[in-house]
């Protein structure tokens, strides 16, 4: 056989399961109190108290946990949207950026056109005038 606990019915579980907790923790009085029921005067008084205290406590702090997982959360989607707001902001940047350089290599090279044909057109005319006087 083995030495694996078997499974209780419905009308045991609550039976199997007290024997299951107080099978994991030792015969000592101040350890299992609250399940045992003892009635010892204002020293069980005073550990009910205690233990009532400890998870009032545990109750307070799992409550203050869950608020700042609430509270993280909620930052962590002002961040997510925080972040999606500069990557558009980036990609208009981007696409303004480079609007604003063909615009501006475009200026240039009108620029550079019209002063190529000045330059070309005072030597055509200095040739011609050359041309001309010396003729």
């Amino acid at each position: 056989m083995s030495s694996r606990p078997t499974k209780p019915g419905r009308s045991e579980g609550a039976d199997f399961e007290r024997e299951q907790l107080l099978d994991a923790v030792s015969d000592d009085s101040d350890e299992d109190f609250v399940l045992r029921n003892k009635v010892g005067g204002t020293s069980s008084d005073n550990k009910l108290r205690d233990v009532k205290s400890q998870v009032e406590e545990v109750t307070n702090v799992m409550k203050e946990n869950v608020h700042k997982l609430f509270a993280r959360g909620d930052q962590l989607d002002e961040l997510n949207e925080r972040s999606e707001n500069l990557r558009s902001a980036s990609n208009e940047f981007h696409s303004a950026s480079s609007r604003l350089r063909k615009t501006m290599w475009w200026k240039e090279m009108r620029i550079r056109l019209i002063l190529g044909s000045l330059c070309i057109l005072v030597v055509l005319v200095m040739i011609i005038w050359l041309a001309v006087k010396y003729h």
